[in-house]
């Protein structure tokens, strides 16, 4: 008799455990988006030595050291890889196809010439740098082929702009199945290495170091919408190659055109960043493939007769890869007098959800 009374007690508690199991399992937990934020951006103090990528969705931020890093490796269906703007990289192709084929005279000829060194006097410096507004579009490094023989050796300049002065390297890189393949050795040695790389379809890039291989660097593509960084960007200037002259910038950000946001500038007389509603989201052309949108313009002055200062008459509008939009504007260049911590406020103007 205590054994029957026991049951429908039993049978209760294992029907509810199963109905909350089944709730588990039916619907994944959904995070709404961070309806308001203040960044302060880690780029490390007067030497801005990091690039910081930032998640407006949760308000987190990932600094990684700009020299962290040389290659960046496509993980698109492209076969593409890209320099290491944010430290000034440059390269030349050497029309050679073996490393064993370039020395000490390529070397000493582009040290000569002074091509591969990002300055204001280097006239020839966009041709030898990522098309800085969208590196995949115009990669100095031609797209790898998948005939070996068509991919040329380059020379590369590690880029010394805010970094350590480092060796300069002879790079080969071929396909390898559905990666890629890297060799590489100083510019004027004789013995080299080999990398494989594998594309990574939740990242943009696979990144490489010289020294350390593969390395983690920027976050997964949909876990980053902006990043403040140091590098190199261009303007146009009639003496210079093609009318354009690259050079060093030290208060960048990007938009992650890669992952699929999208930015727009809007100025504080068309609409009030106060009054900005997310119907007038209509009247804006959002950019989708020029990553320095916000780039520069955020700031002005820092010439000979100014000092640089946040610009309080524009402001922007991001959308991210979920579909959330925000607005967003620069607060300051500096905390307590420092440079390389800038900051910024954001505001949810729509979630996608």
């Amino acid at each position: 008799m205590k054994h029957d009374r026991l049951l429908p007690i039993c049978l209760l508690f294992i029907g509810a455990g199963l109905f909350t199991s089944c709730n588990d399992d039916s619907a994944p937990i959904v995070i709404p988006p961070d309806e308001t934020g203040l960044i302060e951006v880690n780029g490390g103090g007067a030497t801005f030595p990091n690039t910081a990528f930032i998640k407006l969705r949760s308000s987190e931020q990932t600094a990684v050291k700009r020299d962290d890093w040389d290659l960046a490796f496509y993980s698109g269906s492209d076969f593409k890889v890209l320099i290491n703007g944010t430290t000034g990289a440059m390269a030349s192709a050497t029309g050679k196809t073996s490393l064993d084929e370039v020395g000490t005279e390529e070397v000493s000829a582009a040290e000569s010439t002074g091509k591969l060194v990002l300055s204001f006097t280097n006239l020839e410096s966009i041709l030898h740098v990522d098309d800085p507004a969208n590196p995949l579009n115009k990669p100095i490094i031609a797209p790898i082929s998948a005939s070996d023989d068509e991919n040329e050796v380059y020379l590369l300049n590690r880029g010394s702009s805010g970094a350590s002065e480092r060796t300069w390297k002879k790079i080969k890189i071929t396909r390898n199945g559905s990666g890629y393949l890297l060799e590489h050795a100083d510019a004027d040695g004789s013995s080299s290495s080999t990398l494989e790389i594998s594309k990574n379809d939740s990242d943009n890039f696979v990144y490489v170091s010289f020294e350390n291989g593969i390395v983690e660097v920027e976050p997964a593509k949909e876990d980053w919408d902006i990043a403040w960084t140091a590098g190199t960007s261009s303007t146009p200037f009639p003496q210079a190659s093609n009318g354009i002259l690259a050079y060093f910038f030290q208060d960048l950000v990007y938009h992650n055109i890669y992952g699929g946001t999208t930015a727009v500038e809007v100025l504080e007389e068309d609409i009030p960043y106060e009054n900005f509603l997310f119907s007038d989201i209509a009247s804006l052309t959002f950019n989708s493939d020029n990553r320095l949108t916000i780039g520069s313009s955020w700031r002005g002055g820092g010439g000979p007769n100014s000092t640089p200062a946040v610009l309080e008459d524009r402001y922007y509008i991001v959308k991210d890869s979920e579909d959330n939009y925000y607005k967003l504007r620069f607060l300051s260049l500096t905390k307590d007098g420092e440079r390389g911590r800038p900051s910024f406020e954001y505001e949810l103007i729509n979630s996608g959800l």
